[in-house]
């Protein structure tokens, strides 16, 4: 059905900016995954300083992106679409930004709880304000895992609707995000 004149793509803008952050949330879940079984010195300490660059970069560009979003917002969600799928899709992309700028901050206050710097991509340290604290350190460590799992648990749910919308319900959904793809937007969606 035609959107009579709606826009049925993400700009070019907010394309770049998911696959930007969706490039360095596999390096950072990567990166999650095996710095923390390797043993103490300094390659376990360049890891967590990529890790913790990575994270500031995400948030950075998350933040951007809203405000990009505020200028051109997403395009409409299928009329054909049910409701509960439209709901969902805004719950999960709400969490989304939620957890990141959860996740962020957690991070940040748990390396300065720790008494760990956080050094962004070797070239300058984000100072701390707070004096080293275990106690708040525990928590905040705990805390920091939990919202990991919690974020991978949605970003999956967001890749696994996305697959079933393409490959099962053959909409145009994940096209509307892919560049170089309005060809083929165009003919699944007149199909």
């Amino acid at each position: 059905m035609p959107y009579l004149g709606e826009v049925r793509r993400y700009s070019l803008v907010a394309q770049i900016f998911h696959w930007i952050i969706v490039a360095l949330f596999c390096g950072l879940f990567y990166l999650a995954w095996i710095m923390t079984d390797l043993p103490l010195g300094p390659e376990k300490f360049r890891l967590y300083n990529l890790h913790k660059s990575l994270g500031v970069t995400i948030a950075a560009l998350t933040l951007l992106r809203l405000v990009w979003r505020s200028f051109s917002p997403p395009p409409p969600l299928p009329r054909t679409m049910p409701l509960w799928q439209k709901r969902m899709a805004r719950i999960t992309h709400f969490l989304i930004y939620l957890l990141v700028f959860m996740q962020a901050p957690v991070g940040i206050l748990h390396s300065w709880s720790a008494d760990f710097p956080i050094v962004i991509f070797g070239l300058f340290t984000i100072p701390s304000p707070i004096a080293p604290n275990e106690v708040l350190e525990a928590i905040l460590n705990w805390t920091h895992f939990i919202i990991g799992w919690l974020f991978f648990a949605v970003l999956l749910t967001h890749v696994l609707a996305a697959l079933h919308h393409h490959f099962v319900l053959k909409d145009d959904i994940l096209l509307r995000m892919i560049p170089g793809t309005a060809a083929l937007q165009e003919k699944r969606r007149k199909a």
